[in-house]
């Protein structure tokens, strides 16, 4: 299966239609065996035209606002830290926290 998509090219092909070769290049860059069950999804796309002291700027911005101090009407860090994880969570299922 080949669509496109909005700046680049995507597709989903099953483990069991793959040659080989394209089954053995794949386990290299996973770093694992695939199953015969899996499906396995490529995107290529063009990398983002934003330039790199801007890229910087936004991140900086970023961390200002999330660091800042604001008024949490009364909730914790702790309460913050599981209402965030809680929405990458529901909208990546597959979100594992870094430790």
């Amino acid at each position: 299966m080949l669509a496109c998509v909005e700046g680049g090219v995507s597709m989903i092909l099953s483990a069991e239609a793959l040659s080989p070769a394209q089954k053995s290049v794949i386990e290299q860059i996973l770093g694992r065996q695939i199953l015969e069950a899996e499906a396995i999804s490529l995107r290529a796309f063009a990398p983002p035209s934003v330039a790199l002291p801007e890229r910087q700027a936004a991140a900086e911005n970023l961390r200002s606002f999330l660091e800042g101090d604001r008024p949490r009407a009364g909730v914790s860090d702790e309460e913050c830290e599981a209402a965030l994880l809680e929405a990458l969570r529901s909208e990546r299922p597959t979100f594992a926290q870094m430790p």
